[in-house]
């Protein structure tokens, strides 16, 4: 798909770039260069040289030969037929051609001069670290850390037995992690006897890392999340706890305070952030100063009267709800 609509927009650029070619040949008397004619419009030496280069002329045994450069002039003289014939059926008028000329000229205009302005930037190292220090608790790292848990599921609609089966199973479980060597951060194998939390019971209970940030995220429940983000020492257990699911033991696997990210690790990222901000300035400027050296003229009403294209945007906001009848106010 990518290769047809390169082509595509290849073939536009030719046929426009041909049409302004015979537009202004045909204004004006023949150059005394010229190679060949077609229909009042010319092939002067200097186009053929240009488009020579362009096509790779400067190889070497490129166009010594004169089948090469008829098989090149025949190129050129079929553009110019293909432009005519398009002129012709009305093509250059038509709202797509127009568009694609505009695009090529807006383009070739701002990238003549806007982007050698915007290539000029400079971002030195005192703006970085004057922004670092600006934004310093945005380039800091949260505490984190890394948790295990022994989970004993507890159905909603759990009869009393069952609810005692899972104290008295979570119970044990917690008896069994007193009995664990000091050295032992997870729940080992405790964590394979008891946990029915299938992900980490294989892994001593081990469930990943736990920010202090949008703790919101985690699918834990929110008992485990909001006691391991308690927790500071590794090792440290919790007691019994109960959750919206089942009953939970936590323990804290490994902390990570909060640090600073050091300023050479972030300098790339400000440069670019500081260079971006610059460049949309720099355009907005542009844009600015190009509209006011030209008179324009806005018939508001006119705009107005102009209909959207398709249907409302859907507004998913439940209405008010009416009150009861008889109801105080």
């Amino acid at each position: 798909m990518k290769a047809v609509l390169t082509a595509i927009a290849t073939l536009l650029i030719g046929l426009a770039a041909g049409w302004w070619l015979a537009m202004q040949q045909s204004a004006e008397p023949p150059p005394d260069n010229w190679i060949a004619e077609i229909n009042g419009v010319y092939v002067g030496e200097t186009e053929f040289i240009a488009e020579m280069e362009r096509r790779g002329g400067q190889r070497p045994g490129q166009y010594h030969e004169l089948d090469q450069k008829k098989e090149l002039l025949d190129s050129l003289l079929y553009r110019k037929a293909a432009v005519r014939a398009a002129r012709d059926a009305g093509l250059d008028r038509e709202p797509a051609t127009l568009r694609a000329m505009e695009r090529i000229l807006v383009n070739k205009y701002v990238q003549e001069n806007l982007r050698p302005r915007q290539e000029e930037l400079r971002v030195t190292d005192e703006e970085i670290e004057a922004v670092y220090a600006e934004r310093a608790e945005e380039y800091s790292v949260p505490a984190r850390r890394r948790v295990a848990m022994i989970r004993i599921g507890v159905p909603e609609q759990a009869s009393e037995e069952m609810k005692q089966a899972a104290r008295n199973r979570i119970t044990e479980a917690y008896e069994a992690v007193q009995e664990l060597d000091e050295d032992v951060v997870h729940f080992a194998a405790v964590a394979r006897e008891y946990s029915d939390h299938q992900t980490s019971r294989y892994r001593g209970g081990a469930i990943g890392w736990i920010g202090e940030h949008a703790t919101e995220r985690y699918r834990f429940d929110p008992v485990v999340v909001e006691t391991a983000n308690r927790m500071t020492d590794s090792g440290e257990t919790s007691g019994i706890l109960e959750g919206d699911d089942g009953l939970y033991i936590v323990r804290l696997v490994e902390y990570q305070p909060e640090r600073s990210r050091p300023v050479d690790e972030l300098a790339t990222g400000i440069r670019q952030g500081i260079l971006r901000d610059r460049h949309r300035e720099i355009e907005n400027e542009f844009r600015e100063d190009l509209l006011s050296r030209f008179d324009t003229r806005i018939r508001m009403s006119r705009l107005e009267a102009i209909e959207p294209l398709g249907p409302p945007a859907r507004d998913d906001r439940e209405p008010p709800a009416v009150p009861a009848s008889g109801s105080e106010r």
